[in-house]
């Protein structure tokens, strides 16, 4: 029996292509599998998982020209790695570093682009609720590195704007909220400043616990976010995220509260914030240390 027979009569079984010629189709083949070994010599290759992989991502008039045209390479680690074989995941960090050359095409920081890769880590090498990792949907149609490097970039681009809709609260809140304003309000600032702080103690009960002690964290025991992350037992990058998250939900609480208190809409609420603006983290770190 010829060697790696077995793999390539999976292969050409799984396969809707034609075999015009046998011997040329079994050629084809090994050399897909030696390009392989060469392409990766540190994983761990099963040929017949390999074969499985090939046999439905090859497209031609002819299984040997086919499998000739086929990059061998990139759908060896794809299929070692769709597996869950150690070996490949780890050779796989050498294609993650496209995440590096996406991050610097996005002006993405650096600890965005460590995020993600660990995101695409995740997303691209473990099966999740039964359904195989995200490689397995690599169909070796272009190069797997540019394949890796469109994810990428999409995730850097979803979590850049996530970013810039969620501003932080220290920043002024006439940036954050809008920058309406009323001259005519400024006689009721006394009024508004006790509605305002009612409607802040409020918004902050309730939030979620796990936001609540971000913020406290944050504003009265003035962590960094380096310490926020290690107090989580997640990235830096991560914890930011969750501190935006908890700031942006607390601004839309007191919006909230705030336009119900005074039977105002919502649009309009923005004028009376930013009269009282001046007292929110005075306001912000009493509260918080009363919830505490």
């Amino acid at each position: 029996m010829p060697p790696h027979a077995d793999p390539f009569d999976r292969l050409a079984e799984l396969s809707t292509i034609e075999i015009t010629s046998r011997p040329a189709a079994l050629a084809a083949w090994t050399a897909v599998v030696a390009g392989a070994k060469r392409a990766w010599p540190t994983i761990k290759l099963d040929e017949t998982e390999l074969a499985m992989f090939v046999a439905t991502r090859i497209e031609g008039p002819d299984l040997a020209a086919a499998l000739a045209a086929a990059p061998a390479g990139d759908l060896a680690i794809a299929a070692a790695c769709a597996a869950q074989e150690p070996t490949a995941h780890a050779a796989f960090d050498a294609v993650l570093t496209e995440v590096d050359a996406a991050g610097a095409s996005t002006r993405a920081p650096k600890d965005l682009v460590d995020e993600v890769k660990q995101l695409l880590r995740v997303q691209l090498l473990v099966p999740r609720d039964g359904k195989p990792p995200g490689i397995a949907g690599y169909k070796g149609k272009g190069p797997l590195r540019g394949w890796v490097r469109i994810t990428a970039t999409r995730e850097l681009i979803r979590h850049l704007k996530k970013q810039k809709r969620e501003l932080p609260i220290e920043r002024s809140l006439e940036d954050a909220l809008g920058t309406a304003s009323d001259p005519m309000l400024s006689q009721l600032k006394g009024e508004y400043r006790a509605e305002f702080a009612t409607a802040l103690r409020e918004a902050i009960t309730l939030l979620s616990a796990e936001d609540r002690t971000l913020l406290r964290q944050s504003v009265v025991e003035e962590l960094s976010i380096d310490a926020i992350g290690a107090a989580f037992g997640v990235h830096r990058a991560t914890a930011a995220r969750w501190l935006q998250r908890a700031r942006a939900a607390l601004v839309t609480g007191t919006r909230n509260v705030l336009a119900q208190r005074l039977s105002m809409p919502v649009d309009q609420i923005d004028s009376v914030i930013r009269l009282v603006q001046s007292r929110l983290d005075a306001s912000m770190v009493r509260y918080l240390r009363e919830d505490s």
